[in-house]
Parts: C-alpha cells; structure tokens; sequence
C-alpha cells in the first residue's frame, strides 16, 4: 500500500527535478541570454578550498584530528 503511493510520488518529484532548469526564467529584462561573470578564484588557495579529489581532503584530515581535542574540551 505505501509503495503505491511512495514510488509515484518519488517519480514525480524527480521529474519536477528535471524539469525545473527549462522552467526557469531565462534573464530579468524578460527575454535573450543570462550572460553570468566568472567567479572571483583568487582566494582559494587555502587547505580548505583545494580539493584535488572533488573534497578538501587536507581540511577534512585537519577536522578530523581536531574532533577529539573538541569533543573533549
């Protein structure tokens, strides 16, 4: 019984999922193209902005030690 209702449900919010990018509004002057700046990259130079694996892997293994000394103090 809730897997009749669980899965449609599921379905449909994926496909409002997809669909929501050709939903949005392409720019607020009402129509023609979003022209969008390149992002300001000059400050990520820090243990917890370089993540070479897709994860800032020297910041987490920072976190990580710190957790006990934190949890304890």
């Amino acid at each position: 019984m809730t897997r009749k209702i669980v899965v449609p449900a599921l379905l449909a919010a994926t496909m409002l999922g997809f669909a929501a990018p050709a939903m949005a509004d392409t720019a607020p002057s009402g129509g023609g193209v979003v022209v969008v700046d390149q992002p300001d990259t000059s400050n990520l130079n820090n243990i917890w902005t370089f993540a070479p694996l897709g994860v800032p892997v020297f910041g987490a293994i920072q976190a990580v030690l710190q957790a006990p000394a934190r949890l304890l103090g």
